[in-house]
């Protein structure tokens, strides 16, 4: 119980020591601010380049890999079989989030070149 109070009054304290100097040094704030979002930025564009990648896998594996595997046996049977019927198309919810993550991505680059 202790703990916890005490880990709210250090909250308290370093959130008002925060508010004061932002107060006080507005410009500071402001390029500390900059700086802050520019690499949060620069962050969530890394992992959009890796989430787009990561669907481009899927993508290309889901018709490569049904393709490849009719051709070679020549049969559709079964429960895998079905899954291979629709060979040459890739997932329509796939296509809905690569078109996403590189709309969010062209917003993050609109984001780092103004800044």
């Amino acid at each position: 119980m202790i703990k916890l109070v005490l880990i709210l009054v250090a909250l308290a304290v370093g959130f008002g020591v925060g508010v004061y100097w932002g107060v006080h040094h507005p410009a500071e704030a402001q390029k500390l601010a900059t700086a802050e979002e520019r690499q949060f930025v620069e962050k969530q564009k890394v992992l959009l380049e890796k989430v787009k990648r990561k669907f481009d896998e899927l993508a290309s594996s889901g018709t490569a890999g049904t393709a490849g595997t009719t051709a070679t046996t020549g049969v559709r049977s079964g429960f895998v079989g079905s899954r291979q019927s629709g060979a040459g198309r890739s997932d329509p919810e796939i296509e809905d989030l690569k078109k996403e993550s590189d709309q969010q991505l062209r917003e993050a680059n609109k984001l780092l070149q103004r800044k």
